[in-house]
């Protein structure tokens, strides 16, 4: 039976050419949403670089433990244990934090570096720092941003730790570690040192208010306030957006917060939703500076889109039917399977975030917007867009699970709530031949019945791919009965 959701006019999308996140947004050791490894959603994020000589920045850092839990306390001889021979975070090496027992380097006493120093080049990369009693402004799952107290241009620099952090934003520390630059990113590298809270903690530091076309490598690592009445949402980008402010634009990432994925902050967001005013730390990654909010307290008067397509969270079972599959393609390793799926609703809906299994609970998600118009129907491939071999654009992508067996298997369709709808499994699949719902049978219910589902014989007709049959991203063009 047809849910009538709503009525909405068909939207116009500015779709953007998905960018990597921002600078802090994931590292090359652990994956993520956009190689994430920093990202507590998902994004791209500096790592340790080579220096000239061959050398990555972590082998010239500390190679001790990284202390990011005890405050800098004094020794009963008046050196701080961050400055002891003993402590967690000594070097292995001769560093700029190295020091004798009477608290004095090898060269004499250690001068404090400033994050200023690092930023505007003063400090070369490569460099043995200590800096000192600076607070942190944002949280990643491997790194942090600090900044200094007095704000301001080249005030904020992005500390990678291959840690989870265990200070928090408003919390005063001090760093041993080495300047590094990734992909364009000044950072410093304290996987082979240290963070060490002071003990001060609470502090609440006012953003710089900039304008949009300010943003840019003085800014980069600061936390930054854009304002304007309103930043008008004009693009998406996966998990990220852009804000028109005043006739210049910014890329808000999602590095530290997804905006997309926090519907109960932000219903209805979409193209034309907007704020009066966005805060957070300046990332850079792929040749962009990008803002990142780090709560929904970042983003202020926030204004619902008219036109927002419903997403699958908003789904009731039935909404959603599986109509085709192609579980045994001719592409080599079978790569590019993909699947067919009816709007059963008279709205758009954006399949991003849809969870699709298999018979043994095997599960892909669509990460990317595919919004799908009303009675219409969307192909969803396995793998990526590098692995979709036809002439025929994908709608979205769900991963390389689940494997639609060639020998039997079947597709369920979930959000967060529901199963949305599960068809008649499949038998052995012939080659290039997809698995097709009789169109007379396009029903929830209907879909179950594996009497109602044939292999297709309906030539495929794709520029790319020869002696294939099916029907992708149309009615299946005839009856199996």
């Amino acid at each position: 039976m047809i849910r009538t959701l709503s009525t909405s006019a068909p939207l116009s999308l500015l779709l953007l050419a998905a960018a990597c996140a921002g600078g802090g947004d994931g590292r090359s050791t652990t994956a993520g949403s956009e190689g994430s490894t920093g990202s507590s959603s998902g994004d791209d994020g500096p790592g340790p670089t080579s220096d000239p000589d061959g050398s990555s920045s972590a082998d010239t850092a500390s190679s001790g433990p990284v202390d990011t839990t005890s405050p800098g306390t004094d020794d009963s001889d008046g050196t701080s244990a961050a400055d002891s021979s003993s402590g967690d975070a000594e070097s292995t090496g001769t560093t700029a934090a190295d020091s004798s027992s009477d608290g004095s380097s090898s060269g004499g006493a250690v001068d404090d570096d400033t994050i200023y120093e690092i930023q505007d080049g003063t400090i070369a990369t490569g460099t043995d720092v200590d800096v000192r009693g600076v607070v942190v402004t944002g949280v990643a799952s491997n790194a942090i941003f600090v900044q200094e107290s007095a704000g301001g241009e080249y005030s904020g620099v992005y500390v990678y730790l291959d840690a989870v952090p265990a200070v928090e934003v408003g919390d005063e520390v001090d760093i041993l570690g080495v300047t590094a630059e990734f992909a364009g990113l000044t950072e410093i590298d304290a996987s082979g040192g240290s963070v060490t809270a002071t003990g001060t903690t609470g502090i609440d530091l006012a953003p710089d208010v900039i304008t949009a076309d300010e943003i840019g490598e003085p800014w980069e690592s600061v936390l930054v306030r854009i304002e304007a009445e309103p930043l008008v949402v004009v693009g998406l980008a996966g998990e990220e957006f852009v804000v028109d402010a005043d006739g210049a634009e910014a890329t808000i990432d999602d590095f530290l917060y997804s905006v997309p994925d926090d519907d109960l902050s932000f219903p209805f967001f979409w193209i034309d939703a907007g704020f009066t005013a966005i805060q957070g730390p300046v990332n850079y990654f792929d040749d962009q500076f990008k803002i990142a909010p780090r709560t929904p307290a970042d983003l202020e008067g926030y204004i619902e889109a008219d036109n927002a397509p419903f997403g699958v969270d908003d789904l009731l079972p039935g909404d959603l039917i599986v109509t085709e599959v192609m579980a045994n393609p001719t592409c080599p390793l079978d790569t590019c399977e993909w699947i067919e799926i009816f709007n059963n609703t008279d709205v758009d809906v954006n399949l991003q975030g849809l969870r699709i299994q298999d018979d043994a609970t095997n599960e892909g998600i669509v990460d990317d917007i595919a919004v799908v118009a009303p009675f219409a129907y969307a192909v969803i491939a396995a793998n990526d867009v590098g692995e979709w071999p036809y002439a025929l654009a994908a709608d979205g992508y769900f991963g390389n699970l689940p494997s639609l067996t060639n020998t039997g298997n079947t597709v369920v369709l979930l959000n967060a709530f529901d199963v949305l709808d599960e068809m008649a499994p499949w038998g052995n699949a012939p080659s290039g031949r997809s698995w097709s719902l009789d169109p007379f049978a396009l029903d929830p219910a209907d879909n179950d019945v594996a009497g109602n589902w044939c292999f297709s014989d309906d030539p495929l007709v794709d520029a790319n791919v020869a002696g294939e049959h099916g029907t992708p991203g149309a009615e299946n063009g005839f009856a199996c009965n």
